[in-house]
């Protein structure tokens, strides 16, 4: 089965945030179980569809993660501007993609989905999308006004294809909601298929106290943006380190200032209140690796997840992570090596790292678990994906 994918955000992007990740992820896994990926771009230069350049390839690579960008923003080279008005580059062999099916995996742009179109009439096959979250939908304030507004337009987008895949049904479940909110009245089949989680490259070693001055470290890998709380987390070291505790915590993630200033603000008082706190920006995949390695156990304060990879990921290397259950949280916390909290306030944080901190007999059983907890790899996702996708049928185009 062939499947093109429209790549066009990610071969401009150079971060490492989940949807990169997913995408760059799938695009290698398609390769894996045979399914011959054709990826695609979209040149607004060129106005036209066409194969990416060697620079464009190298940020479709897992590899791209060992370099990440601390922008968010695509990036278009001179040289790649003036190569699209002059309309050079590689155009796909669109005669051998006839039958192909398509696939986008990305939260497309409305330029780029505006051309979907034309290319959906040059393949036979049927055209999916991948559904990430709503969260912009559901958390308006804590998201930037501009999202909440293409979200809304992006799920009407959505309802024109021959089938969605979420990566949750937690996602589903919003999507189906939001689509009735909108009116959408004939929508396309709707499958859950979760992601696959990166297994570490090598055995990680069991977690320690780690006995120097600063005590344990704690790790949160994510976004620092409003709805992932990394309000309520700072607040709650804070009452741990005024109790006297000694831990190291860091934040591995991009900060997003547009909805998390507070925290930020917080972060930069806490740190020039000489607290362990540390905030990595942009950071590598071996960099992340080192982290889980020295970690006691990670926190993910999030509100609410469309999936949850860092938690999957925590767990896949016997790390406890502390979370709560907003969205797919409840479906990745259960089974094992999580420390749920029911509501991911200050106190209700505070509580759960003053456990795994303490009580070692707790953080060993929920390292027991976590070593148990089986995940799906990305070959796996890919596997399901093509073949679900090999069984919708082409709807009529709106």
């Amino acid at each position: 089965m062939s499947v093109v994918l429209d790549l066009s955000n990610t071969a401009h992007c150079r971060s490492a945030t989940g949807v990169q990740r997913v995408t760059r992820q799938l695009h290698a896994a398609l390769n894996e179980v045979g399914a011959a990926p054709q990826a695609i771009i979209y040149d607004p230069y060129a106005q036209r569809w066409r194969s990416p350049d060697t620079r464009e390839r190298a940020l479709l690579a897992p590899a791209a993660a060992e370099n990440p960008g601390a922008s968010r923003s695509e990036i278009w080279t001179l040289g790649q501007r003036l190569r699209g008005l002059l309309r050079l580059g590689g155009e796909p062999d669109w005669a051998k993609l006839r039958s192909a099916s398509f696939l986008a995996p990305e939260i497309f742009s409305a330029g780029v989905f505006s051309n979907y179109a034309p290319l959906r009439a040059k393949l036979g096959g049927p055209a999916a999308a991948v559904f990430h979250d709503a969260v912009a939908l559901r958390f308006p304030k804590l998201s930037p006004p501009a999202n909440v507004l293409r979200t809304e337009n992006y799920l009407r987008e959505l309802a024109t294809f021959d089938g969605v895949a979420p990566n949750s049904e937690a996602s589903r479940a919003d999507l189906l909601e939001q689509w009735a909110r909108l009116g959408v009245r004939e929508p396309p089949p709707v499958e859950a298929i979760p992601l696959g989680v990166t297994p570490p490259a090598a055995p990680v070693p069991p977690p320690c106290a780690d006995n120097n001055r600063l005590g344990a470290m704690i790790l949160s890998v994510g976004s620092i943006e409003g709805r992932k709380n990394h309000l309520a987390l700072l607040e709650a070291a804070e009452a741990l380190w005024r109790e006297g505790r000694h831990f190291r915590l860091i934040l591995a993630g991009l900060p997003r200032p547009e909805t998390a200033a507070e925290a930020l603000r917080l972060a930069a008082a806490l740190q020039s209140a000489g607290r362990p706190l540390q905030m990595t920006g942009a950071i590598s995949d071996r960099r992340l690796e080192e982290l889980y390695a020295r970690c006691r156990f990670t926190v993910y304060p999030s509100l609410y997840e469309g999936f949850g990879l860092p938690v999957a990921e925590s767990l896949l290397r016997s790390r406890p992570c502390v979370c709560g259950s907003g969205g797919a949280l409840a479906e990745v916390a259960p089974g094992g090596g999580c420390l749920v909290v029911p509501e991911p306030t200050s106190p209700q944080l505070a509580a759960a790292l003053r456990a795994l901190l303490d009580d070692d007999a707790l953080h060993a059983r929920l390292c027991a678990e976590a070593a148990r907890r089986p995940f799906p790899t990305w070959a796996d996702y890919a596997r399901r994906l093509t073949t679900w996708l090999a069984t919708l049928p082409r709807r009529a185009r709106a």
